[in-house]
């Protein structure tokens, strides 16, 4: 008798090739998708910290809007507390246009017209709502940092008047992390010496 030798693969052998190449497949194409959401929420974060940073400029450049005497107090134009508007007077007395501003002249006007405009370029590039802004954002005089993790950052404004701005911003979350972002809105807190 004589004995055959088997030359190439067996069915069996391509079926569980095609197999662990399809699950490879698979979760490259998981891994891409979760770094498409990843690269957004970076994306939404680094635009947050250029919003915020904008803003405490805008104040540092108008100490007549921003200050009372040296210090930030609940009085400043550009104060608002989680769960209220920007001041109307402030929002009131600027043209709506969003030119170069003339810095020299401060005040009012220029803390209106900087709210304004910043509040645009706020809801171009974050996303967000007007109901979110009111009841997430603030800026307000800060004593103390507030606690990492915190879901409601903005507890640590203070009332009493100090050198020290903090800025709180808020986006709803798309990309699904339960850990930085409670309840699907996303925080950005800078504290700043004005």
């Amino acid at each position: 008798m004589s004995s055959s030798r088997q030359l190439g693969f067996s069915l069996i052998e391509v079926l569980v090739s095609l197999i662990v190449i399809c699950i490879g497949v698979l979760g490259m194409a998981a891994l891409q998708s979760r770094s498409l959401v990843q690269a957004q929420d970076s994306v939404l974060r680094n635009t947050a910290i250029m919003l915020a940073g904008d803003l405490i400029e805008m104040m540092r450049s108008n100490p007549d809007g921003a200050l009372n005497g040296d210090l930030f107090s609940v009085n400043s134009k550009y104060y608002k507390a989680a769960g209220s508007d920007f001041a109307t007077t402030a929002l009131d007395s600027a043209d709506g246009s969003c030119a170069k501003l003339a810095r020299g002249v401060g005040g009012d006007a220029i803390a209106g017209k900087d709210l304004t405009c910043w509040l645009r370029q706020v809801k171009a590039l974050l996303p967000v709502s007007d109901d979110l802004i009111k009841a997430n954002f603030a800026v307000c005089p800060s004593l103390a940092a507030p606690m990492i993790g915190s879901t409601t950052p903005y507890s640590a404004c203070g009332s009493v008047n100090s050198s020290v701005a903090m800025v709180v911003l808020a986006w709803q979350d798309a990309s699904g992390n339960t850990q930085g972002c409670a309840g699907g809105i996303c925080y950005y807190v800078l504290r700043a010496e004005l």
